[in-house]
């Protein structure tokens, strides 16, 4: 069993068909064809059923192909940390946030990172909490911070930077900025800007307004705060936002309030695969992310 013959079972499955497989490994069509069938034939079992949609894994093939992602991804990992210890200056990592803190809290870390490692590269990709898992386990990012959901999946490490406080946002002129006294059942029925369903600082937003029998209007909802904010200040609705997401600007144009009620801080957490030991670059970002969250606090 070769390594090439691995990675054209994964491609196969990945891509849907032997064509494209054949495509993405720049391989022709029969040879990935052959290494498939000598696959099967060193294992006795089929591993693949063709039909006309594409292919679909066997519970052989599937079994396989587990094992094949692991050991593919030691040794990546494996390459990775050889790479690091021949220049270790000169290495990369990936690290995936959502927007508000690739915004606001990443910018200084990076900075400082930089001059410490001048000739290695962060790669920062900005998506939703959910996502960012994802890219973790599939081990296409090294670090992601994220909205702490309920649960995490056990292959991954994880430490708590800063509980970040949700507010109340309120165009000016809004009747509960003049209210004398606010409590939950205050913001019953009114009209509000969200952000969009999916994102785990929407869920914990949901589940605190539904512990408290209370439900918003939402007449928008939009994957981005900086829309969210923007028509809040327009008069749109009143919005539930995490504090870290103000700028001076913003508290200029919105009446900020705490949640009546209270709701639950945000947890901000870092997060990488526990299976996956940090290198030199690794390590120093989560040091530089610590020491920077307990400056914020």
């Amino acid at each position: 069993m070769e390594l090439r013959q691995l990675e054209s079972l994964r491609a196969v499955v990945r891509e849907g068909t032997f064509t494209a497989a054949a495509k993405k490994m720049h391989m022709t069509q029969p040879a990935v064809s052959l290494h498939i069938k000598s696959l099967e034939e060193e294992l006795g079992t089929r591993l693949l059923d063709r039909d006309g949609k594409g292919v679909q894994l066997t519970p052989a093939g599937s079994a396989l192909l587990e094992g094949a992602d692991a050991a593919l991804a030691s040794l990546q990992e494996a390459v990775r940390r050889i790479a690091e210890i021949r220049a270790p200056e000169r290495g990369s990592v990936v690290l995936a946030c959502g927007d508000t803190v690739a915004l606001h809290l990443l910018p200084p870390v990076l900075t400082r990172f930089g001059k410490l490692h001048p000739l290695a590269d962060v790669v920062v990709h900005n998506h939703g909490s959910k996502v960012i898992l994802d890219m973790l386990l599939a081990r296409e990012a090294d670090l992601g911070i994220i909205t702490r959901p309920p649960f995490l999946d056990p292959a991954l490490w994880s430490r708590t930077l800063l509980e970040d406080p949700l507010v109340l946002a309120l165009p000016p002129g809004h009747d509960l900025v003049t209210a004398k006294r606010l409590t939950a059942r205050s913001l019953n029925g009114q009209a509000a800007v969200l952000l969009a369903k999916g994102a785990e600082t929407r869920s914990l937003i949901d589940r605190s307004l539904r512990q408290a029998d209370v439900e918003l209007h939402t007449v928008m909802e939009s994957g981005n705060l900086e829309v969210v904010k923007a028509y809040v200040a327009g008069g749109l609705g009143l919005s539930i936002i995490p504090e870290m997401a103000l700028t001076d600007a913003d508290r200029k144009r919105l009446v900020i309030r705490p949640v009546p009620g209270g709701m639950p801080a945000r947890k901000i957490t870092v997060v990488r695969r526990r299976d996956r030991t940090p290198g030199l670059l690794t390590a120093d970002i989560l040091t530089l992310l610590a020491e920077h969250f307990r400056g914020t606090n």
